[in-house]
């Protein structure tokens, strides 16, 4: 097996999908290309892939499925998409992407995203633990400075939202204690209006840092911050 990194390219446009996997060889990358997430399943028994580049608007499974079902294995993957309007963004984040790139994709800045997310592979399955700078609430001034260090201004009841969810990162904190930390009573209709919150927020948070919000949504349960 060689050492050097492989990469996957699922795209259902056979000239992207050449032209990408051509400027990955010239770069110094193995690669393969699959045309569906099918076809990716298939060529993945016989081949590895070290970080997987996908578009969305794949045919059979879409793209936004493969990438969580890839992403919940730890595999690093980026989009490569025609979408570039700010909820597909989100969508795409939340779902795992690490990058999202929107057509026609400058080449080079491709490469140097997958460089990027492939020496971060590197280093977190390492020896030695890389310490990265955790979201940071600042109550006092109502706001939330990203890992960037790019900050968001939070209403009162965003602000209640990320203390009560924050102060048990990583762990599932129920409805009832979401709607009580806002001032809630009743839980299904406080609960949907701290949905509408949170979608706000997530939107408001990306524009301003450019990074998504680690918040996820547990079905039937509630909402976690992930550390």
């Amino acid at each position: 097996m060689s050492a050097e990194p492989i990469i996957a390219v699922v795209e259902d446009d056979e000239d992207i999908r050449s032209n990408v996997c051509r400027f990955l060889g010239r770069s110094g990358f193995q690669s393969w290309g699959a045309d569906s997430a099918e076809d990716f399943y298939v060529r993945l028994l016989r081949s590895r892939a070290d970080l997987v580049v996908i578009d969305i608007g794949l045919p059979g499974e879409d793209g936004l499925s493969l990438l969580t079902r890839l992403a919940a294995q730890g595999v690093p993957t980026v989009l490569m998409t025609a979408r570039a309007d700010l909820d597909s963004r989100i969508k795409g984040l939340e779902a795992g992407a690490l990058q999202y790139f929107v057509k026609p994709v400058d080449m080079q800045e491709l490469v140097a995203g997958i460089r990027s997310q492939l020496r971060n592979k590197q280093l977190h399955g390492g020896g030695e633990a890389v310490a990265a700078v955790p979201w940071q609430l600042d109550s006092a001034s109502a706001t939330l400075r990203a890992p960037n260090q790019q900050t968001v201004a939070l209403t009162t009841r965003e602000l209640e939202l990320l203390s009560c969810l924050m102060q048990t990162r990583g762990a599932v904190v129920s409805k009832q204690a979401l709607v009580q930390a806002v001032g809630g009573r009743a839980l299904d209709d406080d609960f949907h209006r701290i949905e509408s919150a949170l979608t706000r927020l997530r939107r408001k948070t990306l524009e301003a840092t450019g990074t998504p919000l680690p918040v996820r949504a547990v079905f039937g349960k509630g909402l976690v911050f992930v550390p």
